[in-house]
């Protein structure tokens, strides 16, 4: 077939019309086509069997739908890339962590009022039926005592917020007549007693900082003496002394002294107040009859000569 097809000499004719045209094809040229179409074959071939290659899948050996080489366990079809966490000490989803996500902080509540003892938290995914989720409990062995506890017991931390709760007595008086505040000018109370009586009250406090205030005034202008006493039921106490400071400007406008009874503020400017005697001093005598028996406390007031009848005290002191 192939040496008849070197011999061969093909005629192709082209009519237009009325004309006839001739071509000459040369042998060569259709065995170099033929051998170009044979190539084509050849790479059509090829290219076939090159589709095959590329859709071989990966191992899948526990049939998980995750390739071996990218599961954890292979051979585990429970465990692989994104899987649940199971409470089991083992590593489900494949990210190095043994049950992440399920372990929590639980705490032994051995009074049950909803809080845990503070030193009993365990992390576990697997807690005991009776453990809570919230810990914080300062004495598990009473229920009234958690962090939302609103009870308060003299120099016990009820609430948990690692501050004593303090019932503190404070006596004042003030010739002729007061105001008196606890961190908060904003809180005034009136005396509401006479000098010679005084005013008796208890505050509950907690520990740390406080300051009491007092306004005071005499109504004859002659001289405005004051005297307090606080105390807690450890015996501590604070008494009204030099250690007192008085504003020597007490005529300023009242937004000159914003934040005077509250402990943050700067009374760098105010003087010691001036003592002048304790309880039995003329021309007072025994007076306050509201102090307690034996009181320390000294009359004191700002300074000489008076010429103003208002005065402002304030006192800061730390409860433990």
């Amino acid at each position: 077939m192939v040496a008849m097809r070197s011999h061969l000499l093909l005629i192709g004719l082209l009519l237009t019309g009325c004309y006839t045209t001739t071509f000459d094809f040369d042998d060569d040229d259709l065995v170099a086509d033929d051998d170009d179409l044979v190539g084509d074959d050849d790479a059509a071939d090829d290219d076939d069997s090159g589709d095959d290659d590329d859709t071989t899948d990966e191992p899948d050996s526990d049939g998980d739908g995750w390739p071996d080489d990218d599961d954890c366990a292979p051979l585990d079809p429970e465990t692989y890339p994104g899987a649940p966490e199971v409470c089991d000490g083992q590593d489900q989803d494949c990210d190095g962590v043994p049950d992440n996500g399920l372990i929590g902080v639980w705490f032994v509540d051995a009074d049950q009022d909803g809080w845990g003892a503070i030193d009993s938290g365990v992390q576990t995914c697997d807690p005991d039926p009776a453990w809570i989720g919230q810990g914080q409990d300062c004495d598990d062995a009473d229920p009234a005592v958690n962090p939302a506890s609103n009870l308060q017991v003299d120099g016990e931390d009820s609430d948990c917020d690692g501050r004593l709760d303090w019932l503190v007595s404070l006596y004042m008086s003030v010739d002729d007549d007061f105001e008196w505040c606890i961190d908060d000018e904003a809180t005034l109370s009136p005396g509401a007693t006479s000098w010679p009586v005084g005013a008796a009250v208890q505050q509950w406090l907690p520990s740390g900082s406080h300051v009491i205030g007092i306004r005071g005034w005499d109504t004859g202008q002659v001289i405005t003496a004051a005297i307090a006493h606080a105390e807690i039921s450890t015996g501590q106490q604070w008494l009204s002394d030099a250690t007192w400071r008085w504003d020597p400007n007490p005529a300023a406008p009242k937004g000159s002294r914003v934040g005077w009874c509250g402990v943050g503020f700067d009374d760098s400017a105010w003087q010691p107040a001036n003592e002048i005697g304790p309880i039995g001093t003329s021309p007072w005598g025994n007076a306050p009859s509201s102090f307690p028996a034996g009181s320390g406390a000294l009359w004191i007031w700002d300074t000489f000569p008076v010429n103003l009848n208002t005065q402002y005290l304030r006192k800061l002191l730390v409860l433990p």
